[in-house]
């Protein structure tokens, strides 16, 4: 893997004078206020084309993975009963026109997949549960404890926090040397179990309260009263494109790739996300619409093989009133390679991408978080063994650049 750490906008380590939770953290709308404006901005800072802390750097075609620790929002349900069961929806639209103030009113589900939506500036990149089916904070309630047995062969430990991540392919015809960006925005809003059917919000089936006050065509039967409380949040991630011949990258035909399914899950990708950009159907309606599931689906020669990079040993954070998350680190694998953003909860959009050359045994121990609550991970392509011996995970410094986006 090839490539220079990279950061989300407006990154502040945690480490310096005057950091808070709030720095990197939008909220949406305004921490106070009940319901959407119309006014409120995706974007907390604006774009700087030579920021402090570096960008992420990733090919047309790359894969992102997002990742977030799930602060007790998945693992600890009951403590917010109301929220929708796949623990909200996550957005993720991608343009090369941002503006110097992107309104929310302008972009959610009104950009769509084929980017005829909306002012045409951009399009719907995918969408994904909050809640990927495995993750998990350590603590003594069920989920967590179910969740790290199950993971158990593949390395999970229920005194180590696994965080949940957000697999997602990078338009292909994306022009190197040009800046992409990427607007993360995720919907958890307080709905009225009494007139909604919480079941059903397991796939992502429930109203945005922005559609009603934009005056969209409502899917569905949905009302207004179905939500008690209008609440989100908002990061954004800007990628240098660069060419498939950059920094010593070679082309995609040098092997065939296939998914190793025996990797240490902390730093594995899912296999399932893989498969197409879209977990929860958007239709054109202004709103969650399962009946419009069309998703994309990348090249079936993407295969990835995950491989951690060392960072200092710490312990999980400890759940304190679970704020909202923050997203933490993101990475760009090369030649259908995976990306990884990594959310921390307790710090709102903070940015680290790394890249390393390794190659690692798959019996590897699984990697502790950083001391900072920062998720390095670099994920890796893995030239399948034409033996009947034990597969091992390759990075090819030719081939595969990586870089995380962290908080």
């Amino acid at each position: 893997m090839i490539g220079e750490r990279g950061f989300p906008r407006g990154y502040k380590p945690r480490s310096d004078p005057g950091f808070s939770d709030q720095v990197p953290q939008n909220i949406l709308p305004v921490k106070g206020q009940s319901a959407y404006s119309g006014q409120e901005i995706l974007n907390k800072y604006k774009f700087e084309a030579n920021p402090p802390h570096p960008m992420l750097q990733a090919a047309p075609g790359d894969y992102v993975a997002i990742v977030h620790l799930e602060n007790g929002h998945v693992s600890l349900p009951l403590n917010q009963p109301n929220k929708p069961r796949n623990r909200g929806t996550i957005f993720f639209y991608g343009t090369s026109q941002p503006k110097d103030e992107e309104r929310l009113f302008d972009v959610h589900l009104r950009w769509n997949k084929d980017g005829s939506g909306g002012d045409k500036r951009g399009v719907l990149l995918g969408t994904r549960h909050y809640d990927d089916g495995q993750c998990f904070q350590p603590n003594a309630d069920a989920i967590a404890k179910e969740r790290a047995s199950k993971f158990s062969s593949d390395g999970a430990k229920i005194s180590q926090e696994l965080p949940c991540q957000s697999d997602i392919k990078l338009p292909d015809n994306l022009k190197p040397g040009s800046v992409y960006t990427v607007y993360w925005y995720w919907d958890w809003p307080d709905l009225n179990a009494n007139k909604i059917n919480m079941d059903k919000t397991k796939d992502g089936s429930y109203p945005w309260a922005g559609s009603f006050m934009r005056g969209d065509t409502i899917p569905n039967g949905w009302t207004m009263d179905m939500i008690s409380k209008n609440e989100s949040y908002s990061s954004v991630i800007d990628i240098k494109i660069v060419g498939t011949q950059a920094q010593g990258v070679s082309t995609k035909s040098d092997a065939k790739q296939q998914y190793v399914v025996k990797q240490d899950i902390y730093s594995k990708a899912i296999e399932e996300q893989m498969k197409s950009n879209f977990q929860v159907p958007v239709g054109d309606s202004g709103s969650s619409n399962s009946n419009n599931a069309a998703g994309s689906m990348p090249p079936s020669s993407a295969a990835v093989a995950p491989v951690s990079a060392s960072g200092a040993a710490s312990h999980p954070v400890p759940l304190s009133s679970a704020p909202p998350p923050a997203l933490s680190a993101a990475t760009s694998l090369h030649c259908s390679g995976v990306v990884t953003v990594t959310q921390t909860q307790m710090v709102p959009p903070t940015t680290i991408f790394q890249t390393i050359y390794r190659t690692v045994d798959p019996g590897a121990q699984p990697t502790q978080p950083p001391a900072d609550g920062v998720t390095v991970t670099v994920t890796s392509h893995v030239h399948a063994s034409s033996t009947g011996g034990p597969a091992r995970r390759l990075v090819n410094s030719k081939n595969r650049r990586s870089g995380w986006f962290g908080a």
